[in-house]
């Protein structure tokens, strides 16, 4: 997947002085608790009205649009203060800082994540560690200092974080139902010949890999893979 960033750079309010590249040793997870906010509106809000020392690398919202908002090369200030240690949380207080983290937020995500805004988080964390060859651990503001975010995924053992890790970590699987009948083909992509079945609406499908808007299920027929247009299921 060729990712697109777009880039509005923030208010200088809302992040610090320059570090080197090598010194991101973390990737740290939020959500902005807005409901329907988007990654331009984000970035917008940052670059022309924030007043507070705070701000983000990236937005990313539900359709998977990628917005810069703090340089990499720059300190944003996302992951500073402590909430609470209690039961598990701010594990890497003291270890994870400002100065070593680069910080994403989830836009309109107070309850799930959509899989093309999981897959744009795929890409960005892709492009962060290419950039940034000491970011390896990928975690959550409240894995840092407690603070319920993102709050969906909060907490010890969340299945909902434990989802959205294994995703970035290890590629798209999960399960999904077909909204709409759709053609399953041979590859992702469109072409007269590839098509080598049907979908029929209310079918529970596998997915194991997604490319693009496509996605690869979980099971070969005679011999070829099976793939399927995501914007004709909808994720379990």
């Amino acid at each position: 997947m060729l990712i697109k960033i777009n880039e509005l750079i923030a208010k200088t309010i809302s992040y610090g002085g320059k570090r080197g590249l090598a010194s991101v040793k973390y990737i740290v997870i939020h959500y902005t608790g807005n409901k329907g906010d988007t990654a331009e509106n984000n970035a917008k809000f940052f670059a022309t009205t924030n007043t507070r020392q705070a701000g983000a690398h990236f937005f990313v919202d539900k359709p998977g649009e990628i917005w810069m908002s703090v340089p990499l090369e720059r300190i944003a200030y996302a992951v500073g203060g402590l909430y609470t240690l209690k039961n598990s949380a701010g594990k890497f207080y003291g270890k994870c800082t400002n100065a070593n983290s680069v910080s994403i937020e989830l836009c309109d995500c107070k309850k799930d994540v959509s899989w093309q805004q999981m897959l744009a988080v795929r890409e960005l964390v892709k492009y962060i560690q290419k950039k940034c060859s000491n970011a390896k651990t990928i975690i959550r503001h409240w894995d840092v200092n407690g603070k319920d975010c993102p709050d969906p995924m909060a907490g010890k053992n969340n299945k909902k974080w434990k989802h959205l890790h294994n995703k970035i970590v290890h590629n798209y699987q999960y399960k999904a139902k077909v909204k709409r009948k759709a053609a399953i083909r041979s590859s992702g992509k469109v072409t007269k010949t590839n098509k080598i079945g049907t979908a029929k609406v209310g079918d529970i499908v596998k997915i194991s890999k997604v490319v693009g808007k496509w996605g690869r299920m979980l099971k070969k027929k005679n011999g070829k893979w099976q793939w399927i247009y995501l914007g004709k299921v909808k994720e379990m």
